[in-house]
């Protein structure tokens, strides 16, 4: 499949090898964050219906844990005074919640 495909192979390979070279170009990164998806975050729980969880509603979920990592960088941004790069993984936990891996 071609890179243009989001997933396969050479779609990674080629995202690979752009944060290579971004590390080679402005430096190695300074820090390496994980943020993980808190179901009980009052903006998630107070939307869920009775007998709903974080798992059961993932469009919900995946709403909400953008918005939180938005803000993340956000702070990061102006707690450094601005971010020259980042690259961030977004995966799913085996329980169903998201995750980030976050390289600044």
């Amino acid at each position: 499949l071609p890179s243009s495909f989001t997933g396969s192979a050479r779609y990674y390979a080629e995202k690979v090898a752009d944060s290579l070279a971004l590390a080679r170009h402005i430096g190695k990164p300074d820090l390496m964050i994980t943020a993980t998806c808190n179901p009980n975050w009052p903006e998630l729980a107070s939307q869920l219906g009775p007998g709903q969880s974080a798992t059961t509603v993932p469009h919900l979920t995946v709403r909400v844990f953008k918005a939180r990592l938005y803000q993340l960088m956000r702070q990061l941004g102006e707690l450094f005074g601005g971010l020259e790069y980042y690259v961030s993984a977004i995966e799913f936990q085996k329980r169903g919640l998201p995750h980030a891996h976050i390289v600044v």
